[in-house]
């Protein structure tokens, strides 16, 4: 269950982000009509979902470099 609270915050704090940091930046890019205005929200959200896959990415290697560095010590 604590897994699941983790994971619901984690969703909401990168949407959020996703809103106010990313949007506007793409936003200064050429996002001024009505209809790409729709656009800019899903690229915002893209955009944010790269840089978290990434993060998670470099977060798990790590992970797994330490475990084997563990299992090399106790040979």
């Amino acid at each position: 269950m604590k897994t699941i609270g983790g994971a619901i915050l984690a969703t909401i704090i990168l949407f959020f982000s996703s809103l106010f940091i990313v949007s506007p930046i793409l936003s200064n890019l050429g996002y001024s009509s009505v209809d790409s205005s729709y656009h800019l929200q899903t690229h915002a959200l893209i955009v944010t979902l790269i840089f978290t896959v990434i993060l998670c990415t470099l977060i798990g290697v790590k992970y797994i470099l330490e475990e084997i560095k563990k299992l090399q010590s106790k040979k």
